[in-house]
């Protein structure tokens, strides 16, 4: 651990309230920033983060959660938004994990790892077979993560821009 770093142990994960509200909303550049898409502007990928992020802590499924990361000074560090979904190739009940992030001054401390053990454990306390994510296809550090931690891609959406 270099600089100012501090061990993963020193944080909890908890469930959001309301007033997290301000704190997760404020990680929506984060969760684009190692996206790019042909065609898309950052301004029209910033609406949709923002968009994506309102529509899943205002229209939480029943069964669905938000965890909350935060150090022991009350200093959120990160979250996740969990919530039931359907494998759509099998049709079986599954965890869904919507959002999984990190601030980007709190990276390297253990901070997403124990989120989505948290997921983990949300996920098969439920009795779901399996849990599952989107990554955008240019987020290399995020799939990579995912990667380490067992999970294996099962689709790719292609995109092509028309005219110009």
């Amino acid at each position: 651990m270099t600089g100012n770093a501090k061990p993963a142990d020193d944080f909890v994960i908890r469930p959001a309230t309301a007033a997290d509200r301000d704190f997760l909303s404020s990680l929506n550049d984060r969760l684009i920033a190692n996206v790019s898409v042909a065609g898309v502007s950052r301004a029209d990928l910033q609406r949709f983060q923002v968009g994506y992020t309102t529509a899943a802590l205002d229209g939480e499924k029943p069964g669905g959660e938000t965890l909350v990361a935060v150090d022991t000074s009350g200093f959120s560090l990160g979250y996740a938004h969990l919530r039931p979904d359907e494998d759509f190739l099998t049709g079986e009940p599954a965890g869904y994990v919507s959002i999984l992030v990190v601030r980007d001054d709190a990276a390297g401390r253990g901070v997403g790892g124990r989120l989505l053990d948290a997921a983990e454990s949300w996920a098969a306390a439920r009795g779901y077979k399996t849990l599952q994510l989107d990554v955008f296809a240019s987020n290399d550090p995020a799939r990579r993560f995912y990667a380490r931690r067992g999970f294996e891609e099962e689709s790719l959406r292609l995109r092509r821009k028309l005219g110009d």
